[in-house]
């Protein structure tokens, strides 16, 4: 998004009414920043304030080179050019706020979904404090000693079980590099991937990532607590989608060999049909410690022929080609979950949000 640059000038020994030039040498990719300038400096201050608006167009770091100024000579009969030194090296994070109003889109789902905690067989739940008894507070819950005590009924109070571990398995390859919208599906992922740690993180889970394509994946330790969403900006702030194919049974034997305990573990691709063989080996070495997700990303497009009208004979060779790659997707898909795996299969826009739905109904569900 944009962001206001403020430079400070010395504009002591200015002369009142001799024009500058200014010109920063930002980056390359905005070039709607108004610059170069021409100000007349504030003589009866000794410094002057420069603004502009940078708009970076890819996550990264970014240079911000030296500062230029042209100054009129004393008779105006030629320009002085003087170079400031200001170099500066400025991190891009992905922009959060789009996560944050579908982490919002989630909490309003959850009140749909129903807050209250079913009861289940052992797991998933711990014991969070003593209350007093409330009207449907079921009286298997009745804690008879407290309310002996306490000469009121008092019922134990349970909360999901907290410091579970959810992981992303983010795919890194060039199939992510696919522009969609003003984004690649790489970031249309990454902000899903986002989204879903900081629902974990709320939750009292620790939430942990892996960047994986045909080279070393990028391992990003699992956090704890609201705070620990800047890790994972951090640790991926700089990373774009690899020139080359992914390896889904190479990432899930580098987590394998990595992560003992049992997690939720969510892959993050735009799954195709040539994928099947190797994405399900994936899946069942993983399912054989953890709880699998696999979130598919659909195009836009895809999902827009479903509905298209049928018009001449280049339209229906486009749907029925879309048909057939849509029933060997929906095939795989089958696979997967008999291999054991959650599916998610939405479009970039509503991914993130559908991705932290699922995670919340396995947590209400206590399957974590």
């Amino acid at each position: 998004i944009a962001h206001t640059v403020t430079l400070l000038l010395d504009s002591r020994g200015a002369v009142a009414g001799e024009p500058w030039l200014v010109a920063d040498h930002h980056p390359p990719d905005d070039p709607l920043t108004g610059l170069p300038r021409t100000l007349v400096p504030a003589v009866d201050h000794d410094r002057t304030e420069v603004t502009y608006r940078y708009r970076p167009t890819r996550r990264g770091t970014v240079r911000f080179g030296d500062i230029e100024l042209w100054l009129p000579s004393p008779r105006g009969l030629w320009q002085q050019r003087r170079r400031i030194a200001a170099e500066r090296r400025v991190p891009v994070y992905p922009d959060f706020s789009p996560i944050a109003r579908a982490a919002l889109a989630v909490d309003k789902s959850r009140g749909r979904f129903g807050a209250r905690v079913q009861p289940r067989r052992g797991e998933g739940l711990e014991f969070h404090e003593l209350r007093d008894y409330q009207a449907g507070d079921s009286p298997r819950r009745i804690d008879w000693k407290a309310s002996a005590r306490r000469q009121r009924l008092i019922t134990r109070h349970y909360q999901d079980e907290q410091n579970q571990s959810v992981w992303v398995l983010l795919d890194g390859g060039r199939r992510m590099a696919l522009p969609i919208g003003d984004l690649t599906a790489f970031d249309h992922g990454l902000n899903a991937a986002l989204l879903l740690a900081w629902s974990a993180l709320r939750q009292g889970d620790r939430a942990g990532a892996m960047l994986f394509s045909a080279e070393t994946p990028r391992w990003l330790d699992p956090v704890h607590g609201p705070n620990g969403i800047q890790s994972l900006l951090k640790g991926f702030y700089d990373v774009h989608p690899a020139d080359r194919a992914s390896d889904f049974s190479q990432a899930a034997r580098h987590f394998h060999g990595r992560w003992r305990r049992r997690a939720l573990v969510v892959i993050i691709s735009r799954v195709q049909a040539e994928d099947s063989d190797d994405l399900l080996a994936a899946v069942r070495m993983l399912s054989r410690r953890h709880l699998v997700m696999v979130a598919d990303m659909e195009l836009p497009e895809q999902a827009a022929l479903r509905h298209a009208r049928v018009t001449g004979v280049d339209d229906a060779l486009r749907v029925t080609a879309d048909a057939h790659e849509q029933h060997l997707r929906r095939a795989l898909h089958a696979r997967l979950r008999h291999a054991g795996a959650q599916l998610v299969a939405a479009t970039p826009d509503t991914l993130a949000e559908r991705l932290g739905q699922a995670y919340q109904q396995l947590k209400q569900a206590g399957r974590l």
